[in-house]
């Protein structure tokens, strides 16, 4: 008697055991696995394998190309992105100082929106600065591949329309010298790098090829200044996600760069009572998540305010971010 009870007791945990199990089984289903979820982690420095790489080469807007001929005498092309060129006679030569005539190939880029200056990634900002663009355009030009300079003593003219151009613009040249932050420097070589207005257009002398931008400084004499910085769900960082400060009234865009210490994309100082957009793109596997938040830059007198602003992105679609950033 005694045997069959323990026998009966024996199957009833042997019963136990196996829906216990069974229910463990269920909630390690169920129950996620952290370690598997969304990366979090911040970094101090991004490599060419982090999912942001991906997203900003995405985002890239397509390089025009043009096939030109260049001669002996002064030529005037209009390239694919709207840019007019004009290249004097001897004013190019490959790299080697070797003169250039014959079919050459032009690349370049027209950036006027502000949406287009984040999918270049060529924020207005000079060493921390805050520019007023009236444009930026970009030239490559080469010779059976092999890329071309500008001559000494020599300078090529660009010019685009602008409705209402300012002539307080002058010359700044991009410095591509750092992945992360692209930053313009002024050109104070202004006998050959210029800036003048033209027939409702900006006519742009220079001697420096890629990345050129008609420019001012935003004077922030006696105003009131702030750093805006993000707020965001935790798994949004500088290794899957970018930051921008658009301002709304004016064609100034200020890259939000993150920082591995107090995990937020912030600006530098910017001036108070301005309407501004700032706008958080990422990518997070095979999706894409974009977030937008109208705010008004404030701060406290007589300090260098921080102002925070939070955003929740949204999942969407790549051509819908890229739709998005057309309209600002």
């Amino acid at each position: 008697m005694k045997s069959m009870k323990q026998n009966i007791l024996l199957f009833y945990l042997l019963i136990s055991a196996i829906f216990l199990g069974s229910c463990q089984k269920d909630l390690d289903e169920f129950i996620p696995d952290p370690t598997s979820g969304p990366d979090s982690t911040w970094y101090n420095i991004i490599n060419n394998t982090m999912p942001v790489n991906d997203l900003k080469a995405r985002l890239l807007l397509d390089t025009r190309k043009d096939s030109l001929v260049l001669t002996n005498s002064s030529t005037t092309y209009l390239t694919g992105s709207d840019l007019q060129l004009a290249i004097p006679a001897g004013a190019l030569s490959s790299l080697n100082n070797i003169p250039v005539t014959g079919n050459i190939t032009l690349e370049s880029h027209l950036i006027k929106k502000k949406g287009d200056y984040i999918r270049m990634g060529i924020p207005t900002i000079s060493n921390g600065r805050m520019l007023v663009s009236g444009g930026a355009f970009f030239i490559r030009l080469l010779k059976d591949g092999n890329e071309l300079k500008v001559t000494q003593q020599n300078n090529i003219i660009a010019r685009f329309p602008d409705p209402a151009p300012s002539s307080l613009m002058k010359k700044f040249d991009g410095d591509e010298s750092n992945p992360v932050s692209f930053n313009w420097l002024q050109n104070q070589d202004t006998a050959f790098n210029n800036v003048s207005v033209l027939n409702q257009s900006y006519q742009v002398s220079t001697n420096t090829l890629r990345w050129i931008n008609c420019d001012y400084f935003y004077d922030t004499s006696g105003i009131q200044q702030t750093s805006v910085y993000t707020i965001l769900p935790y798994n949004y960082t500088n290794a899957n996600s970018i930051a921008f400060t658009v301002f709304n009234d004016i064609r100034s865009v200020v890259g939000m760069y993150g920082n591995a210490t107090t995990r937020k994309f912030s600006t530098g100082r910017l001036p108070v009572n301005k309407l501004i957009t700032v706008v958080v793109i990422s990518k997070q596997g095979n999706d894409y998540f974009l977030g937008h938040e109208l705010a008004l830059t404030n701060g406290v007198p007589g300090t260098v305010g921080f102002m925070p602003v939070t955003i929740t992105p949204v999942i969407t679609t790549l051509d819908n971010i890229k739709a998005y950033l057309d309209t600002l």
